[in-house]
């Protein structure tokens, strides 16, 4: 594997000095300097707009974007945009607050604008794939002898989730564990002809994973690997989200819990390059329109 090309704050100023940098970095993503009546698009000085120097026509290159109608500085948005790209780990919007010195409700919509422009692809999942689920979050105490386990569990969130060994992880919040549900999850998302299907010895996977060549570990006999057979690699990622969020966020709803682990698998896909990474993440926020 090469060596990660690291993205550094003195490389993001030398990209990203000023605001009509970032201006004119987002209207050459989406827009074409030359107008059809034949004239050339430039900067308005002090307004988020560029002009035709024949027609006269404006435009607004933020329009339509996560940035518009944000009152923050472009330089911020996209020093934001730094940071979250490097923090494999998460930030929070109270931190993110501290840093650009805005509002808890400006910091918390900018994240959340980032993360919902970042939702997993549908491509197939191919050759070694781990499968595995997850509970999450939740709130009580199942008591002296697990008495109350059931009312805590069903207060948790169910995550599924697949990866490919040295590839692309997929995690999708799912509303049960019946062999039905992860057998849609298996469908959508894994493909049956080029894969290796590795799992765990839960009953729920011998009618859905008929189709696929599977093999399995069984953890309740303390078999955790068996030569290539594992599921470590799903588990290790579980293991990373869970401990993310809990130092990072502290607590996520349910309502926003699918937009936080799009973050993490986004993270997880393009976790090769620093300097890819912040171009992915800005390539997903600013899709090509020409």
């Amino acid at each position: 594997m090469n060596k990660v090309k690291k993205y550094s704050i003195r490389d993001l100023k030398r990209d990203f000095p000023t605001d009509e940098a970032c201006a004119a970095f987002i209207f050459d993503a989406l827009h074409s300097r030359k107008c059809s009546c034949g004239g050339t698009y430039s900067p308005l000085k002090g307004r988020r707009q560029f002009q035709c120097s024949k027609c006269r026509y404006q435009i607004a290159p933020t329009a339509g974007t996560i940035f518009h109608k944000s009152d923050t500085p472009l330089s911020l948005w996209f020093y934001t945009l730094f940071l979250f790209s490097n923090a494999k780990s998460g930030i929070s919007a109270k931190e993110l607050e501290r840093q650009l010195g805005v509002t808890y409700k400006t910091a918390w919509r900018i994240l959340n604008l980032i993360r919902k422009a970042l939702p997993q692809n549908t491509e197939f999942l191919t050759g070694d794939v781990e499968i595995d689920e997850t509970h999450f979050g939740g709130k009580g105490d199942a008591g002296k002898d697990n008495k109350k386990l059931k009312a805590v569990m069903r207060n948790k969130s169910i995550i599924a989730g697949a990866v490919e060994r040295g590839g692309r992880v997929r995690a999708k919040i799912v509303p049960n564990l019946e062999a039905k549900t992860i057998g849609k999850f298996i469908d959508n998302n894994v493909n049956p002809i080029t894969t290796r299907l590795f799992t765990d010895k839960s009953r729920r996977y011998e009618s859905v994973a008929r189709g696929y060549d599977r093999f399995s570990v069984n953890h309740s006999q303390k078999e955790f690997a068996v030569g290539d057979i594992y599921i470590n690699t799903m588990e290790a990622f579980w293991s990373h989200l869970k401990r993310s969020i809990k130092g990072t966020h502290k607590v996520v709803s349910k309502k926003y819990l699918q937009s936080y682990v799009d973050g993490f698998v986004w993270h997880y896909n393009n976790r090769h390059s620093d300097s890819e990474r912040f171009s992915a993440l800005l390539g997903a926020l600013l899709p090509a329109s020409k």
